[in-house]
Order: C-alpha cells, then structure tokens, then sequence
C-alpha cells in the first residue's frame, strides 16, 4: 500500500512539474491579429473584449504618462477603437505583433501629443 501511495505521490509531483514548465514555456501576448478578430467578430461579447482591451491599453498609457499619446478626457472609446481597427484593417503586416504595443502606436497616431 506504502509503495503505491508513492508512487502516485511522485507522479502527481512530475505531472505538476510538467505543467508548471509548460505553462512557463507558453505564455504568449495577445497579438494584434488576435484583437483584430476579436473587433470584428460577429459575436457582441468577443467585440466588446477587444473594446475592453483596448481601453485597457489607453488607461495604462495614461498612468504612465506616455508622452506620444495625449487622449483627452472627453475622447469617446468608439473613436479610440476605431482609430485602432482601421489601423489593423490597412496594415495586416502588424497583426503578428503584440497587440498592445501596435493600440499604443494606433492611438499615438490619432492622438499625438503636439
């Protein structure tokens, strides 16, 4: 009974030893060929996610101060999106990059600071 006991308890630890470097090795970034479907999917839930990271995006922006982006407080999030999508509808080349960084390089573009 001792032995079997062991031997589960050394395969539950090499199973979470595994998991643990799987998931250390597989941790990705949303890119922004992710986002983009997300903006436009049929589905108003997966939309509203993409809504919501991007708005995300801009508040973390904000509190670090990013000096290419200036957003001001009456800015709607529709035009913050939509400054985004159209980015990603004319240059599918940016959808292999992380999604945050090509929302920061969007907005900066609609809302340079001057």
């Amino acid at each position: 009974m001792k032995a079997i006991l062991r031997t589960a308890l050394i395969a539950a630890l090499a199973m979470n030893l595994i998991a643990t470097a799987q998931a250390q090795t597989s941790i990705r970034f949303l890119t922004a060929g992710d986002l983009y479907l997300r903006l436009i999917a049929s589905e108003p839930e997966a939309r509203e996610v993409g809504r919501h990271y991007i708005m995300g995006v801009v508040d973390a922006l904000s509190l670090v101060k990013d000096s290419k982006v200036c957003v001001g407080a009456n800015t709607a999030t529709l035009d913050l999106v939509n400054a985004v999508l159209d980015q990603l509808k004319r240059r599918p080349d940016l959808h292999r990059f992380n999604a945050a960084s090509v929302v920061r390089e969007a907005i900066a573009i609609e809302f340079p600071c001057v």
